[in-house]
């Protein structure tokens, strides 16, 4: 398995350089031995070559857990029900000897083009300034977001919410009705 430095695609929006600190508890995360999540949710424009970046982030594996403890037990069991039902395990292990942008230029479950995703989240382990190929980088579409929103509790749903509010909302005097977000770390 290859090492592989961590592609541009994965590179904070805000600073267009390697995300430095976790998102929750501020630890660095470039040191050698330190395990983290990036994880980048992105709109495309069909017809141009524009996309915007909804929210990016980076979390350590310590945080991450806390996170994921937050997701009811039926909200897990369901999504990895869905995965299961949904995904080809033989095309997620062969994404370990591909190059990490070819693992991000189609969805994991549908295998859409990443072009023809009008939204799109893309997931990376890494360690210090290397992505972790044991369990390579991912794109998950739109369309998967929304087959998976129905299948959260609403314990799940406000969990992801309030990570979504204290981290990437904007002042509320300018805030419309935001659909929820679905945050897999």
């Amino acid at each position: 398995m290859n090492d592989y430095e961590i592609p541009k695609e994965f590179y904070s929006f805000e600073t267009d350089t390697p995300f430095e600190r976790c998102i929750e508890c501020n630890k660095y995360l470039l040191d050698e031995e330190t395990e983290y999540i990036i994880e980048k949710a992105v709109k495309n424009y069909k017809g141009y070559s524009a996309k915007d970046t909804v929210f990016d982030y980076a979390i350590c594996l310590d945080c991450a857990e806390v996170m994921r403890k937050g997701i009811s037990k039926e909200s897990w069991e369901s999504m990895m029900k869905y995965f299961q039902e949904n995904m080809d395990v033989m095309t997620r292990l062969e994404m370990q000897d591909q190059s990490p942008d070819k693992s991000i230029r189609s969805c994991m479950v549908k295998k859409t083009n990443v072009e023809d995703c009008p939204e799109y989240q893309i997931y990376a382990h890494c360690k210090g300034e290397k992505l972790n190929m044991e369990n390579p980088p991912y794109m998950i579409s739109g369309e998967v977001m929304e087959e998976l929103l129905p299948l959260l509790s609403d314990k799940t749903i406000d969990e992801m919410n309030g990570f979504i509010h204290k981290h990437f909302s904007p002042d509320p005097s300018i805030m419309e009705p935001v659909p929820p977000r679905i945050i897999l770390v």
